[in-house]
């Protein structure tokens, strides 16, 4: 039994560091990464992201490459996160992995009830990449303060 939960706290920490490429996150703001493979080429949900995003209203695009989309999101009350997507291509030359940030500016929103969560899920969620062939989503509560209290609209 020990054995095996070494190997599962190992087996996180490992999924962690490759998660947020070895650095810790040290910021007191509320945040959270999301990593998400999708079985469709990146040019494909880079444009999909970026079509959601100018849809909803509340994002206001920055710069946006290949590899990154950058953007601030403002909430229904004013407060501001900033957002970006990084795309990376797999080794499969039809699959793309994607590494979803959102943190609030504030120090005092350190607990936003999953405000962070909604802002990658729903531009996810939104344009249908849900249901693109191979969708896979990773977080989890060390990496997206507030996801198991989350309610996106």
């Amino acid at each position: 039994m020990a054995v095996r939960t070494l190997v599962v706290a190992c087996a996180l920490f490992l999924g962690m560091c490759i998660v947020t490429n070895g650095v810790p996150t040290d910021t007191p703001h509320a945040f959270c990464k999301i990593v998400w493979l999708f079985g469709v080429p990146c040019e494909q949900v880079s444009m999909a992201i970026v079509t959601q995003m100018k849809a909803m209203g509340s994002y206001k695009l920055g710069p946006v490459t290949a590899a990154l989309i950058q953007a601030n999101h403002t909430s229904a009350v004013g407060q501001i996160e900033s957002v970006n997507f990084t795309i990376i291509s797999t080794a499969m030359s039809t699959g793309c992995h994607v590494e979803g940030s959102s943190v609030s500016a504030f120090w005092f929103s350190l607990f936003d009830n999953g405000t962070n969560y909604c802002n990658l899920h729903n531009v996810i969620q939104g344009s249908g990449l849900t249901k693109a062939p191979g969708f896979v989503e990773f977080t989890n509560e060390w990496l997206c303060l507030g996801v198991g209290l989350s309610a996106c609209k």
